[in-house]
């Protein structure tokens, strides 16, 4: 498994960060999918940062007075042209300062998937000191991302109803994961499919429903259920665990299926300060000694249930 390397120092677990709500008040997490999503609707988001200042200067070589800058930027995969959301330069003394972000994405600029990421910067140039310390203003200290599917070919899952007893499949089943194997490099739009039980009773209801009633609790498991399977394929395949990260991005034919597993461990189970590298390794040897744990923790990660799931 690949590991960047840094010309600079960079802080070992300084940087706290809660996982990103919808609103600017205390909200839902943020969703794997937003189905509901048009070009007017502009995205508010929110989360706070703490960073632990005299001992991320210090693990960075820095001087006790290096101007330290925090800041959001967002993208669609549509355009890839990045957008300024946020920022704020950290007071340059004091031990410890917890920053309240609220951004706000507009609604023109979006399409298909979005990318927001907070970054940690060196604020201004520094003269040169030491080898292996950053100098140049901008140089990223600390950063994270997480992705939001918004519509098209920017890899919301396909859904189909279909009658499970003339698939041959478990006639009173809910729903079937469909997955090609193999290949994590295919496109993941063209690999995966969501067949859902129209002789199912409760899922032909749910299918029917106004969008204000529909079950919220039974789409929530359907995500669960979509995630665990997934992302347990990919930690039990070793084709997956040996590619190197550069090779799970965009092939050019939309988001692959090693990059929506990395989306998704990215997103819902990658603790604060963690790499997708890091979250990867810990993830595949907690399923191994215990699989009930890593469904456990995959649901914290999408808040099932939310509120207001009935």
């Amino acid at each position: 498994m690949s590991v960047r390397a840094w010309p600079y120092r960079r802080p070992v677990d300084r940087v706290h960060a809660e996982k990103w709500q919808l609103g600017v008040a205390a909200g839902e997490p943020l969703p794997m999918a937003l189905p509901d999503w048009d070009y007017t609707t502009d995205i508010a988001m929110s989360r706070v940062v703490q960073v632990d200042l005299a001992e991320l200067r210090e693990d960075c070589g820095l001087p006790a007075d290096a101007g330290l800058r925090l800041s959001v930027r967002y993208w669609p995969s549509t355009s890839l042209i990045k957008h300024a959301a946020f920022r704020e330069i950290l007071p340059m003394r004091g031990d410890k300062v917890a920053c309240e972000i609220q951004v706000v994405a507009e609604g023109l600029d979006l399409g298909g998937e979005l990318t927001i990421e907070t970054l940690l910067e060196l604020a201004s140039d520094l003269p040169y000191s030491d080898p292996f310390v950053a100098t140049r203003a901008g140089s990223i200290l600390w950063s994270d991302q997480a992705r939001m599917h918004l519509e098209g070919s920017a890899g919301l899952l396909p859904v189909a109803p279909v009658s499970f007893r003339e698939a041959g499949l478990p006639p009173g089943a809910a729903w079937y994961v469909s997955m090609d194997g193999g290949d994590w490099q295919q496109a993941a739009m063209g690999s995966l499919l969501v067949l859902l039980n129209e002789d199912n009773p409760e899922i032909r209801r749910a299918l029917e429903a106004e969008k204000k009633d529909a079950p919220g609790d039974l789409w929530g498991l359907l995500e669960v259920d979509i995630v665990c399977d997934l992302i347990g394929r990919a930690l039990d395949d070793e084709a997956f665990l040996d590619e190197p990260a550069a090779s799970h991005e965009d092939n050019g034919q939309g988001i692959t299926m090693a990059g929506l597993v990395r989306a998704l461990i990215r997103t819902y189970l990658a603790r604060p300060g963690e790499g997708v590298d890091q979250a990867i390794k810990r993830l595949h040897d907690e399923r191994r000694r215990d699989p009930s744990r890593f469904r456990a923790d995959v649901q914290n990660g999408i808040g099932f249930p939310r509120d207001g799931q009935k």
